[in-house]
């Protein structure tokens, strides 16, 4: 007889009480793919404007606000708080279809570009907006790069 195997319940963060600002940091190969399935979840529908976004020297910060679905119990009742999104070491910023953009920006999705998978030292981190050809932020990374998303927590 096989073994069954169980796996953890990952939704339990997503469906939790806690009110604690969150810092997730995605971690390396190969679990990184799972924990952009986890970062795009605390995303989506975040906003920013082009001016939070800030590239010094190799570190990209983009203060942003975030929906908290991991909170979200029913229609109506949806909680936002401020969030930085923290990527490093960045070679270069892209922005696709800039003219299209108002003056916020909306995630809708959050994923690694198609660089990540042609095996170079490089990779592109994409947050892409609404639409049929939605604008698109490219963050062009060296490999490895970290990616950490660190609510506020309201101290100063």
């Amino acid at each position: 007889m096989a073994k069954r195997v169980t796996l953890p319940d990952f939704g339990i963060y997503f469906r939790t009480n806690s009110r604690s600002p969150i810092d997730f940091v995605c971690r390396e190969t190969p679990n990184l793919l799972h924990d952009m399935v986890f970062l795009r979840s605390y995303l989506h529908d975040s906003t920013f404007e082009a001016s939070d976004v800030h590239l010094r020297g190799t570190v990209l910060r983009i203060g942003l606000k975030r929906d908290r679905w991991e909170l979200y119990k029913s229609p109506g009742k949806l909680e936002s708080i401020a969030t930085r999104l923290i990527i490093r070491p960045v070679l270069s910023l892209k922005w696709q279809s800039k003219a299209k953009l108002a003056n916020k920006f909306s995630i809708r999705d959050v994923y690694l570009g198609e660089s990540f998978w042609d095996n170079s030292d490089t990779a592109e981190v994409v947050l892409s907006g609404f639409g049929k050809k939605p604008s698109q932020l490219r963050i062009t990374v060296r490999d490895p790069f970290s990616i950490r998303m660190q609510d506020a927590t309201g101290r100063k």
